[in-house]
């Protein structure tokens, strides 16, 4: 069985180089999260942030993104968030999403081809314990699919349909809840 795994919307020749590690570096983690560990990261991961939380959601916009927000949640939301939406979450490959505390600053920050960024002005050691749990060593020279690729292994990613639902109806659904676009300046 492979180290790591792909999710189901992103395509890559090969994965060699890339394993169940993380760099941590001054005030962030960065590493390749393997598709199975999606499950059970994210719930342990927010729990170690503090409330009032954040979601947002970065989506493909022609050649750009646009950022939606929603503010203000409570742990609970959360996690209802990652149970309804986690189909989405963790099989699309073009999408980027995250959490966050307003109170610390702290971020959870999935970006394309599955590269995981946390961000903490608090400490690293709470995430640090989760990747150690998940079977996640400590390597400063921790690849992420973003430092292999190249001509000969180029990657390539998809929006995937979860019960029929995709990113566009994360959105809708959530903007009752209060979800809006972030517009700079505005």
């Amino acid at each position: 069985m492979p180290d790591f795994e792909l999710i189901p919307g992103v395509y890559i020749a090969s994965t060699d180089g890339v394993e169940r590690s993380y760099r941590a570096e001054e005030g962030r983690i960065v590493l390749a999260l393997s598709s199975k560990s999606y499950q059970k990261l994210f719930p342990a991961a927010v729990k170690c942030l503090n409330e009032p939380l954040f979601f947002f959601l970065e989506v493909p916009s022609g050649e750009d993104f646009e950022l939606y927000y929603l503010d203000n949640c409570t742990l609970p939301v959360i996690l209802a968030i990652l149970k309804r939406y986690s189909g989405i979450l963790y099989s699309d490959g073009v999408i980027r999403f995250g959490f966050g505390s307003h109170i610390t600053g702290d971020e959870l920050y999935m970006r394309e081809y599955q590269r995981l960024e946390i961000y903490s002005q608090k400490g690293l050691d709470s995430y640090k314990k989760i990747l150690d749990g998940l079977g996640y060593r400590h390597d400063p020279g921790a690849k992420t699919l973003w430092d292999i690729i190249s001509e000969d292994n180029p990657i390539s990613g998809e929006s995937v349909e979860c019960d029929d639902e995709s990113f566009k109806d994360i959105i809708e659904n959530l903007a009752p809840e209060g979800m809006y676009k972030y517009s700079q300046g505005g």
